[in-house]
């Protein structure tokens, strides 16, 4: 972080020195007598003076400050301490200063202040560093909301330890620097990611898991096995319930397409946060499954004219990269209708076994999505409910 000097001469200091020098003036042309003590308190004053503006001239050509860390990463509600080093490699101290940080709010200070400004939160800290010393200030702060926060603004306020009041550091440029808050996968409302059956339906919780067009054989039936797993031919064959097998789990791929526009508006659906998390909570327990997976958003992003995508992976590492994906995503931005996107989608990326989308269906909608489907892909809708098999005209599937 870099910082620059901000110049304002203290109203005290101004007063006397500007009284010392009229009575100087008054001295010189009309030969006022002075004594002694008048004269060493407008020396003592024009001194201090001078080495105020020595101070201010060169403590800050010294003066580092340094973010230890640079990247840092977390859930939402997740306590972190930003830690902030303070380098003061000349003969200069830093008494009794303070610093004042603000940030986007996609986190939130312990002790925070309220500067008027939306979006945007702030928090000071006192500190003390002596010549040619250093020293590490911790500010607490908590996850808030999904996103990317980076320090906006930063300044010091350092006392004139020659004279009066302070004099103000700004901070010049940008800082490498920023906190990745990740979606809270752990939300209560993902213990019920299945929806109730309606009437005449079965629960279905493997569907995503499985492809039911690769199956290599069948085995016995189990209480746990759901009824469409049933293979009825081998069942009546043998006398037993039979069920079958499936392939493993690593050939079933999905594809998860993200609508960041509402049903009225361009403006995001107001669910979109809690769409997030539903995300970040399928996409781990595909991690943990090995299941292959790939993201894309209609958002799209000016550098390449493309939409917004995670390419296709599987496991920890892909799940870390998905977490800070979601993070990043703005949902404030431009994109395009996401009937549009179906066809783009469809017409330049390969069709996987799964497709879950998110968002309403309207009828333009569910002309893509058929399109999708009689290529052989299994579409599946993700909303605040949960995950369940489409249907078209507003019909709900079985839930997952």
């Amino acid at each position: 972080m870099k910082f620059k000097a901000d110049f304002k001469d203290s109203r005290a200091m101004s007063f006397f020195i500007g009284a010392a020098i009229i009575l100087f003036l008054l001295n010189v042309f009309y030969t006022i007598n002075l004594n002694a003590m008048l004269i060493a308190s407008l020396g003592l004053f024009i001194s201090f003076a001078l080495l105020n503006h020595l101070y201010e001239t060169h403590m800050p050509k010294k003066l580092k400050v340094e973010i230890i860390d640079k990247e840092m990463r977390m859930y939402k509600s997740q306590g972190g301490k930003m830690r902030i080093k303070i380098v003061q490699e000349g003969m200069l101290p830093i008494l009794d200063g303070q610093l004042s940080i603000t940030a986007r709010d996609n986190i939130r200070f312990d002790e925070e202040h309220n500067n008027g400004t939306r979006h945007h939160t702030m928090t000071s800290v006192r500190f003390t560093v002596m010549p040619r010393s250093s020293t590490v200030i911790e500010i607490p702060f908590v996850g808030h909301a999904r996103g990317v926060s980076k320090i906006i603004g930063a300044r010091m306020e350092i006392p004139r330890i020659f004279g009066f009041s302070t004099f103000e550091l700004k901070q010049s440029g940008t800082v490498n620097h920023e906190i990745i808050v990740y979606p809270d996968r752990y939300a209560t409302h993902n213990d019920q990611m299945a929806t109730p059956p309606i009437q005449g339906s079965f629960q279905q919780k493997n569907a995503l898991f499985n492809d039911p067009m690769l199956t290599t054989g069948t085995r016995e039936y189990l209480p746990q096995d759901s009824m469409r797993d049933i293979h009825w031919k081998a069942s009546a064959r043998t006398g037993g319930l039979q069920t079958k097998r499936y392939e493993k789990t690593t050939k079933v791929t999905w594809m998860i397409l993200i609508n960041l526009q509402s049903d009225v508006s361009y403006m995001p659906p107001e669910n979109i946060e809690t769409i997030f998390e539903k995300i970040a909570f399928i996409t781990s327990q595909a991690a943990e499954n090995g299941i292959p997976y790939k993201i894309i958003s209609n958002m799209v992003t000016f550098d390449n004219r493309s939409f917004f995508s995670l390419e296709e992976g599987s496991g920890a590492r892909h799940y870390k990269r998905t977490l800070e994906a979601l993070s990043r995503i703005n949902t404030v931005t431009y994109t395009v209708p996401f009937e549009r996107f179906l066809k783009h989608v469809r017409l330049h990326e390969e069709i996987p076994a799964h497709v879950i989308f998110t968002g309403k269906a309207d009828a333009a909608i569910e002309a893509e999505l058929s399109m999708f489907r009689a290529k052989g892909a299994h579409i599946f809708q993700l909303d605040t409910h949960g995950v369940a098999p489409f249907e078209a005209h507003g019909v709900r599937g079985v839930s997952v």
